[in-house]
């Protein structure tokens, strides 16, 4: 950074001879006497200008910066809103301290990423460098334990139906597709929203809009392939109540999972909580286990079980 009364030419002249070693220098940021951040310039605008002139007459006031506490994925973000190549980084007192070029960026993108992939996968943050099987154990183990819990719920609630199926013992050729189904969706849609989210290209302000079209597309995919288990229940053992009974519960099933799937996350960032942990077993876990009631349910009133 150089005082805002220095001129073009000696600008020119200290980046050749003093800022050799900086990165990349898209830009250059002007300080007061005081060290604080009072304007930048770009390159071709230090260029272009006559010799003379000072960094006070050419450069942009309007400076986007941030503090030294806010989160390198904010950076990030603000970075690839704004479309600009580096963003400076200043104290409470607005001292200039740092640059965060859009290599940084990069880097903090990757990193983001790969934690939010590890998260809805629900390996924490276990990376494959990690050599101790007990560490990642431990760090699979509340996520399992998840999944643990929800498919006890489950064959809680099938065998809650266990008479059902002893008189109609066909009806759990469909758990698997129905449970499928649901959480495949569910995962879609809350993968998009995650991802949406961690861009900033989602905002909060946005949930219901968001929550809406996932559950129209969930209808509407549960309409489809309802239609086609249906159909295919109706080939396979020729029971007009059982192709019914298979078609709505999965129509049910992927139209609540795409509302879970896309509701969740944003309900987890309204509470600051990362909303990768919802993409993990949490939501799959949750669709299942509803997957399954509202099967069983349908096809046991339909069925007239």
């Amino acid at each position: 950074a150089l005082t805002e009364d220095t001129t073009a030419k000696k600008a020119i002249e200290s980046l050749q001879n003093e800022h050799l070693d900086v990165e990349m220098p898209f830009y250059l940021y002007v300080v007061d006497q005081y060290g604080k951040l009072v304007g930048v310039s770009s390159l071709r605008q230090l260029v272009v200008v006559p010799s003379e002139t000072t960094l006070r007459d050419f450069m942009t006031t309007d400076v986007f910066a941030v503090q030294t506490d806010v989160d390198q994925e904010e950076v990030a973000k603000i970075v690839a809103r704004y479309d600009i190549l580096a963003v400076p980084v200043v104290d409470e007192t607005n001292k200039l301290v740092g640059i965060v070029t859009v290599d940084d960026v990069i880097d903090i993108f990757r990193r983001e990423a790969t934690e939010d992939i590890l998260k809805m996968a629900g390996a924490g943050e276990e990376f494959v460098e990690t050599k101790s099987v007990l560490k990642s154990t431990r760090i699979r183990l509340p996520w399992l334990f998840a999944s643990c819990l929800g498919g006890i719920v489950a064959f809680l609630i099938i065998g809650h139906f266990e008479g059902s199926l002893i008189k109609l013992g066909y009806l759990a050729a469909f758990i698997p597709v129905i449970m499928g189904m649901g959480g495949n969706i569910g995962t879609q849609s809350s993968t998009i929203v995650v991802r949406g989210l961690a861009t900033g290209r989602l905002q909060l302000r946005d949930i219901w809009s968001v929550v809406s079209k996932e559950l129209a597309i969930g209808l509407i995919l549960g309409l489809v392939y309802g239609v086609i288990i249906g159909m295919a229940a109706q080939f396979r053992y020729s029971r007009g109540a059982l192709a019914v009974s298979v078609g709505v519960a999965l129509i049910c099933s992927m139209t609540v999972a795409a509302l879970v799937g896309s509701l969740v996350p944003m309900v987890f960032a309204r509470f600051n909580i990362d909303p990768a942990v919802a993409s993990g077993p949490f939501v799959t876990t949750a669709i299942d286990i509803i997957s399954v009631f509202f099967y069983f349910q349908i096809a046991t009133t339909l069925l007239g079980l």
